[in-house]
């Protein structure tokens, strides 16, 4: 678990796994006055203990189920007040049971019982956040917006990389995409991302991620009315495969993004 405060408000909890002495991946959380916005990751377990004890941590406010995201809560609920959708509130009482790979870089989630209902806009001292939908990454997955400071809390719906060439099957590309171009329209100074941390030039951050995608979507239509199968639209597209796909069991694949990519609708 690594502190870096972003200025005298939002401090960066950030938590991970490491290989090699290299952080796989990063996961944000934020920290503001009294409250967590997202959960964490349980493999940092003590430390988050430690740090809610420290800094009176009274609300965690979940944006969606990935345990990257929320696998903290089951640690922070003796000092704190777990806020999630109707929709995450399944998977915080039952987590799923995450394979090895998962276990190691982000661990493995215990059961929540006692939850709140998220509600549509909470005050944080003298911020006053909005909870807005952001579907396309997960369904249900939502956001925090703070129109005065025009702070986006975006959790995962800009993906990570500029060129994105997996996905998981929840993930629907095209509802990904009408998100990021409904966020261009916002009025945001700050993107505050579950894994790059604050990005404080947004659009060009978020324009060059849905050109490509819509760029990608069309090679994707051609050449599936050409007729090719999924894996000869892979070939002709020659996306590699990360070194981890294989471990994450199908849980991630390059099948996936290009399925939604024919399949799926904003």
């Amino acid at each position: 678990m690594e502190v870096v405060p972003f200025n005298d408000t939002v401090t960066c909890i950030k938590t991970g796994a490491a290989r090699e002495g290299q952080v796989i991946m990063w996961a944000y959380a934020y920290h503001i006055v009294d409250a967590l916005l997202d959960g964490g990751c349980s493999n940092a377990g003590e430390e988050l203990r430690q740090y809610a004890r420290r800094h009176k941590i009274r609300r965690v406010f979940v944006t969606h189920t990935h345990e990257d995201h929320y696998g903290g809560c089951w640690l922070l609920a003796p000092y704190a007040t777990v806020f999630a959708t109707p929709r995450a509130m399944q998977e915080l009482r039952t987590p799923p049971k995450y394979n090895e790979f998962f276990r190691l870089v982000w661990g493995q989630p215990e059961p929540l019982k006692k939850l709140e209902l998220m509600p549509a806009s909470f005050s944080v001292k003298d911020l006053h956040f909005d909870v807005v939908q952001l579907p396309g990454h997960f369904e249900g997955m939502v956001g925090f917006y703070e129109p005065n400071r025009k702070w986006l809390f975006s959790a995962d719906a800009v993906p990570l990389p500029s060129r994105k060439e997996i996905a998981m099957p929840e993930e629907n590309v095209p509802q990904m995409i009408a998100t990021m171009e409904r966020i261009l329209t916002m009025d945001v100074e700050v993107l505050f991302d579950g894994h790059r941390g604050p990005v404080q030039q947004p659009k060009a951050h978020i324009r060059t991620r849905v050109d490509y995608l819509h760029a990608l979507h069309r090679r994707v239509q051609e050449l599936h009315s050409e007729g090719k199968s999924v894996a000869e639209i892979q070939a002709a597209l020659a996306f590699k495969e990360p070194w981890y796909l294989p471990w994450t069991e199908r849980r991630f694949g390059i099948d996936y993004l290009i399925r939604s990519l024919i399949e799926d609708e904003a």
